[in-house]
């Protein structure tokens, strides 16, 4: 290597700092994610639990359609921020599949939610915990993990109640440990 492409200590200091700085820029912008599919899951349960509590609905569960939309904006979004990132970690695509695995997941269960009488949000609130749990580990932000330890601690309760107020406790969970965490990430960027 030719002495004129070498950096200085303080040029390469300034790299490596800006490189850190997009890293940590790109999982912080995230909090979209939190706050779109809290929005989403929490509407969609609430609206199941109104359904079933006080109207004669007779499948109250398409209300999970929502979550197609809030697919299809996820996808556009992501394909949009990954065309604006210029670095992209090892921390990134840890992330990145940790969500897309939980998202295939749910998806299952959400297709076959019939098979065991949608009796399915006790399951996926556990679930929940993990992605969120191992987020908050990611981006060292406490209310993500706390957010996590709720998923834990509600999955479990919710097992324990009638399947109306399943969607109910679930929905009061997701604007806990998702939208909740998601503001508070927003105004940390």
């Amino acid at each position: 290597m030719s002495t004129e492409n070498q950096l200085s200590p303080k040029q390469s200091l300034d790299v490596i700092t800006s490189m850190i700085q997009q890293a940590k820029g790109n999982t912080q912008k995230n909090s979209f994610y939190f706050l779109l599919w809290g929005c989403t899951i929490a509407v969609a349960n609430l609206g199941v639990y109104i359904m079933l509590k006080f109207t004669q609905v007779e499948n109250p569960y398409n209300m999970f359609l929502i979550t197609l939309v809030s697919a299809a904006v996820s996808i556009v979004y992501g394909i949009r921020q990954n065309k604006k990132s210029t670095v992209s970690t090892h921390l990134d695509e840890i992330y990145k599949w940790v969500w897309m695995s939980f998202g295939a997941t749910c998806f299952i269960f959400w297709i076959f939610g019939g098979k065991v009488g949608w009796q399915i949000n006790p399951i996926i609130t556990t679930l929940c915990a993990i992605p969120t749990f191992i987020s908050g580990v990611l981006l060292k932000f406490k209310p993500l993990m706390f957010g996590g330890i709720v998923f834990w601690v509600s999955g479990a309760v919710i097992f324990l109640v009638d399947i109306e107020t399943q969607f109910l406790l679930t929905s009061i969970a997701v604007i806990v440990c998702y939208i909740i965490p998601g503001y508070m990430l927003k105004r940390s960027e």
